[in-house]
């Protein structure tokens, strides 16, 4: 399946061009750009690696065989090479080879990987509110990578685009709402004292205040990007 890039080749290599000569630090060269840190340090891995061709701007979404998961695993996990080595050599995101690794460990088998539809087919699997939360912070931190999200998290891809913008609305719909009377909170606070309950109160105010703060930023990095989007139009 075709997609359209994010960042030309063009944009990348000056990126790595400009950290390389020290005409800027990662941070800001990414801040410029409008993708995450991550992203410009997987370029330059790839580009100390591999040389400026292996940026080319790629119109296909890369198949990763079950031997060649494996056969990175075993490199890393023998001591051979480093996560950010094995990313630059084969131009896989350093996220994409720790999601591997964690499988790997946990028992899970590695799977071939064809981007013609199976992020979008997979059966879907039970998730906990943290790992729905740590996706969408992915997702969006990641320029709104939601394949390479499908293919990191093993979730299917429309689950992960609909928690993303469900949440960009109200950052409490990653809960699962179960149906039925609302049960009644074990804690009785009207038996606790006063301390405790300035204690319960202020604890409640800092939740909603971080909850806010970080959904500020993901709207902003929304924004941001698609501004990105609609100038490269």
């Amino acid at each position: 399946m075709s997609r359209k890039a994010i960042v030309n080749s063009d944009v990348k290599i000056e990126a790595c061009k400009q950290y390389r000569d020290g005409k800027g630090s990662i941070q800001s060269i990414a801040k410029s750009i409008g993708v995450d840190q991550n992203t410009v340090r997987d370029w330059y891995n790839t580009f100390i690696h591999q040389g400026p061709c292996a940026l080319e701007t790629s119109y296909r979404n890369k198949s990763y065989s079950k031997e060649f998961k494996i056969t990175l695993v075993k490199s890393y996990l023998s001591g051979e090479f480093s996560v950010m080595e094995l990313s630059g050599k084969h131009n896989v995101s350093q996220s994409v080879v720790k999601s591997w690794i964690r499988q790997y460990n946990k028992g899970i088998e590695l799977k071939d990987y064809d981007p013609k539809g199976e992020v979008y087919t997979m059966k879907s699997r039970k998730t906990t509110y943290e790992e729905r939360l740590e996706i969408v912070k992915w997702v969006i931190i990641n320029n709104f990578n939601y394949k390479e999200a499908a293919e990191k998290y093993g979730v299917k891809y429309a689950s992960i685009y609909n928690w993303v913008q469900k949440y960009l609305v109200d950052d409490t719909s990653l809960e699962y709402k179960k149906r039925g009377p609302r049960v009644k909170a074990n804690i009785d606070e009207s038996k606790l004292g006063e301390i405790e309950r300035l204690q319960r109160e202020l604890e409640r105010e800092r939740i909603r205040r971080e909850q806010a703060e970080f959904r500020l930023e993901l709207l902003k990095k929304k924004e941001s990007f698609e501004k990105i989007i609609r100038s490269r139009k």
